[in-house]
């Protein structure tokens, strides 16, 4: 009986190691197309499938054109990126940059006022104040909170004006308010700079009544030698 089924199995082993060989053989063939996909990441699939290319083409031709500017004007916001803006303290009432903002521009406003009243007229603080207070009616709607009832101007509040005002030059016009020691306009007082020296008018020789007239020749002097004579 063993040596029947030995005799079996030698008739059997070529047919074996034939299908054997010709899977290592498929193995070895498969495992080297594969090869430069694991190690160079190259597709497996040189081109794409007729069925993704065809999906591409419809998804292609089904395509709408992009909205106007006109339809866009309306659904968009005019800044960039408004969740991100940060709002400055400047304009956030209650702080006190936005006080000093709001301090600074009524200086501003009122420095039409002020600046005639201390370039050509050479008056002090208090002067000023007093000049402001008998005017200050129309004046209270360019303050940033006035003062209720009277005064409407203190010389403190004068004071802080003029230090926050600034002329053309860029000069603060406290600079230009006359000493309180010193009188308005005076020829040779010594005022401080930048204010400017005052002279007195002189007219000249031969100035009378508004007109000018020629300077008449001295007559000689008469003694009565002649006379005598």
């Amino acid at each position: 009986m063993a040596t029947t089924q030995m005799a079996a199995l030698r008739r059997r082993r070529p047919a074996a190691l034939l299908l054997a060989a010709a899977a290592g053989v498929a193995a070895v063939c498969w495992g080297s197309s594969l090869a430069p996909s694991f190690v160079l990441g190259q597709p497996t699939l040189q081109r794409s499938s007729a069925v993704a290319r065809r999906a591409e083409e419809v998804a292609a031709a089904v395509l709408e054109a992009p909205p106007s500017d006109e339809q866009l004007e309306g659904t968009v916001s005019k800044e960039p990126r408004p969740s991100r803006r940060i709002k400055p303290k400047r304009e956030r009432r209650g702080t006190l940059c936005y006080a000093r903002r709001e301090l600074n521009e009524e200086a501003e406003r009122m420095r039409a006022v002020i600046q005639p009243l201390l370039m050509e007229r050479h008056l002090s603080i208090k002067e000023v104040t007093f000049v402001l207070n008998r005017i200050g009616a129309p004046l209270r709607h360019l303050m940033y909170k006035p003062r209720q009832g009277v005064p409407i101007f203190t010389e403190h509040k004068v004071r802080r004006l003029c230090r926050r005002a600034k002329n053309e030059r860029g000069d603060r016009l406290i600079r230009f308010v006359r000493p309180p020691f010193l009188p308005p306009l005076a020829p040779g007082a010594p005022y401080p700079p930048p204010m400017k020296d005052v002279y007195a008018e002189v007219p000249p020789l031969g100035w009378q009544g508004g007109q000018f007239t020629p300077m008449k020749e001295i007559a000689q002097r008469d003694d009565g030698e002649d006379e005598q004579e």
